[in-house]
């Protein structure tokens, strides 16, 4: 009998902070350009415009930046009106969630997973 390859199309990637962002998911960022052609050489010039932003969904993938999660503690408090509710503390960790639809960007998806990835007990929140 041969043995049957699960692809993997959901990745949970953790990272230390937000501002890892750029670096890590730089194959999902996109940046603006203005060109100029100067009229004497001919030679094209880029400008940057703006600030690099996440491409969070395409024809063949998802992102979806959770960011900080939270936890209960353990402690119960009390509002102004009666009611407890649960005490929640920040897991450590910035959160991102990644679905594949192709392969367009699996190598680069893979890549990430391979540092990154991790394997949530009960995930926050999952694909539908």
């Amino acid at each position: 009998m041969e043995e049957e390859t699960v692809i993997q199309n959901d990745f949970y990637i953790k990272l230390a902070s937000e501002a890892q962002m750029p670096e890590v998911f730089a194959d999902f960022y996109k940046q603006e350009f203005t060109s100029v052609i100067n009229e004497e050489t001919g030679e094209e010039t880029l400008t940057p415009e703006g600030d690099p932003y996440l491409v969070t969904h395409a024809h063949d993938y998802a992102i979806d930046v959770i960011g900080t999660l939270h936890e209960p503690t353990g402690t119960m408090l009390t509002d102004e009106e009666g009611n407890q509710y649960p005490q929640m503390a920040p897991i450590e960790g910035w959160h991102v969630n990644v679905r594949l639809v192709g392969d367009t960007k699996r190598e680069a998806v893979e890549a990430i997973n391979t540092i990154y990835g991790v394997v949530p007990n009960s995930p926050s929140r999952v694909w539908l």
